[in-house]
């Protein structure tokens, strides 16, 4: 992986539809539903693992591949469907293969929605599929072994 400079930041912007409110899906017990009508934290958490993602892109070498590692999110405000939403992702620090951000995203009204880091781990693409490879292969056994 070629060096990412100090304080190397990258924006993305999404516009809250109705399908990233909060709805846990579960029909058989309606706590656990579609529940508030505003941006959900799980689509926050995905958001910010997309714009971390975009800090390793240009740096990556041929043949590497980055994984997520860790996501940690403060869900601080509410955003309706509509609302445009800028993230933005802040190269902190690099420590062997991990890649260390922290994020932020705010809304088209400057309320800051949500603080957190991500980590991401910069690996060989052979090494990744390899691993892949391997868990399909061992789920392929699993099913077999308990039909």
């Amino acid at each position: 992986m070629r060096p990412i400079p100090d304080g190397y930041e990258t924006r993305h912007q999404i516009v809250v539809t109705d399908a990233m409110t909060v709805d846990f899906e579960d029909r058989e017990d309606p706590r656990l539903g579609k529940l508030h009508p505003v941006y959900a934290t799980y689509w926050l958490a995905k958001h910010m693992e997309l714009v971390s993602r975009k800090i390793i892109l240009p740096f990556l070498e041929e043949g590497e591949a980055g994984i997520g590692f860790e996501v940690a999110v403060k869900h601080l405000a509410s955003a309706l469907p509509g609302m445009r939403v800028t993230l933005t992702a802040r190269f902190e620090r690099m420590e062997r293969n991990r890649v260390f951000a922290t994020c932020q995203a705010v809304s088209e009204l400057g309320d800051v929605l949500g603080t957190g880091s991500t980590v991401q781990v910069i690996l060989s693409e052979e090494r990744l599929e390899g691993a892949f490879d391997d868990l399909r292969r061992r789920f392929e056994e699993h099913q077999q072994t308990n039909r």
